[in-house]
C-alpha cells in the first residue's frame, strides 16, 4: 500500500473516506455477505446508499474532486462509515476546512506567560506542553530530568519518537505509544500547514510509521503510556495523560501508577532534582530534532 503523502484537505479527505470504506464489512453494517465478494470492504455505492447520496458524488468525493461537502452529507457519511464521536469530528475537520479556527491558534506565537510560569514552577509534577504538530514549547526541570535530551524546547515528539532504537522498538509500550502518535498526528494535522507538512514528509521515510498512517486512524491527545529510562530502574512504564492548557496548547502530565515502579522511579528522581544532584543538560546544548536525526536509526528499525 503506498502511504498518503502531505496534500490539501481534498487529497486527505478522499484517503480518508477510502480507508474508512477499506476497514467495514458488510456484516458490520447490515449487508448480507456474497460468498464470491472480492471488494474489500464495501463498495462506493454500498457506503453512498447508506449515506443517502448520489453514488456518482461519493466516488468524486474518493477520487478528491468532490463538491464542498456540507454539514448534513458529512454527518451521514460518518454514520455509514460508522465513525465514532473522533472519526467523526477528524471528517468533519476535513471536510469543512473553513469551520475550524483552531487551526489558527499558536501557529509561530509564544505560549501565553501564565502558562510557562505555572509549568516551570511545578517542582513536583512532570509536565510539558505541546502544539498541535506536537513540537515541544514549555518544559520543566522534572520533566527534562525524566528525559533529559529528549523532552527539550524545539524537539517533537512524533519525529522523536520514531528514532527509537531497537530494543524500545521492542516493548509493547513503545508499540502502543507509536500508534497513538500517529492517531493524534493525524487527527491534529492541518494538510495546509508547512510544518506539519514537512514532518509527514520526513516520518513517512520510516516504514513502521508509514504502515501505521496507512490504517488512518484519527484520535484525540487524551492519555497512555510511554517507557522512560531511569539509571537505577532500567526502562520503566510511566503514564502520561493530557490537559489541554490552551486552545492548541495541550499540557503532558508524566507520573507513576501508584505502588508501581514508576511512582518510586519518578519520587527518587524528583528528590536529587530538588536537592541539585541531578545535573541537566544546558538549553543552549540542546539540538532540535530533524531529518538527520530520525535518519541516525532508520537503518536498525526493522
Amino acid at each position: 500500500m503506498t502511504s498518503d503523502r502531505p496534500g490539501s484537505e481534498k487529497s486527505a479527505l478522499a484517503s480518508f473516506l477510502r480507508a474508512r470504506r477499506a476497514a467495514l464489512t458488510p456484516d458490520a453494517v447490515g449487508i448480507p455477505s456474497e460468498p464470491r465478494r472480492r471488494v474489500r470492504g464495501l463498495r462506493r455505492e454500498e457506503v453512498a446508499r447508506l449515506a443517502g447520496i448520489s453514488a456518482e458524488y461519493y466516488r468524486r468525493l474518493e477520487q478528491g474532486s468532490g463538491h464542498q461537502m456540507s454539514l448534513q452529507v458529512c454527518n451521514s457519511l460518518a454514520r455509514a462509515l460508522r465513525l465514532d464521536r473522533a472519526g467523526t469530528a477528524y471528517l468533519q475537520r476535513l471536510a469543512l476546512p473553513d469551520s475550524e479556527a483552531p487551526y489558527e491558534v499558536h501557529q509561530g506565537e509564544e505560549p501565553p506567560p501564565d502558562l510557562i510560569e505555572m509549568i516551570t514552577h511545578w517542582e513536583h509534577t512532570a509536565a510539558y506542553i505541546i502544539d498541535r504538530n506536537q513540537d515541544i514549547m514549555v518544559v520543566n526541570d522534572l520533566i527534562r530530568a525524566v528525559a533529559p535530551g529528549y523532552v527539550e524546547v524545539g524537539n517533537n515528539l512524533a519525529l522523536m519518537q520514531f528514532e527509537a532504537p531497537p530494543e524500545v522498538r521492542a516493548l509493547d509500550s513503545w508499540l502502543d505509544g507509536a500508534r497513538t502518535t500517529v492517531s493524534r498526528v493525524r487527527y491534529y494535522g492541518n494538510p495546509s500547514d508547512p510544518r506539519w507538512q514537512e514532518i509527514i514528509g520526513l516520518l513517512l521515510d520510516d516504514a513502521d510509521f508509514a504502515e501505521m498512517w496507512d490504517q488512518h486512524e484519527a484520535l484525540p491527545l487524551t492519555s497512555g503510556t510511554a517507557p522512560n529510562y531511569f539509571p537505577e530502574h532500567g526502562w520503566v512504564d510511566m503514564k502520561w495523560q493530557i490537559l489541554e492548557a490552551h486552545p492548541g496548547l495541550y499540557t503532558v502530565i508524566c507520573y507513576g501508577i501508584p505502588g508501581s515502579i514508576g511512582e518510586r522511579a519518578l519520587v527518587e528522581l524528583r528528590a536529587k532534582v530538588l536537592d541539585g544532584t541531578v545535573a541537566l543538560p544546558s538549553p543552549d546544548t540542546v539540538t532540535p530534532t530533524s531529518g538527520s536525526r530520525l535518519a541516525k536509526h532508520r537503518g536498525a528499525t526493522r
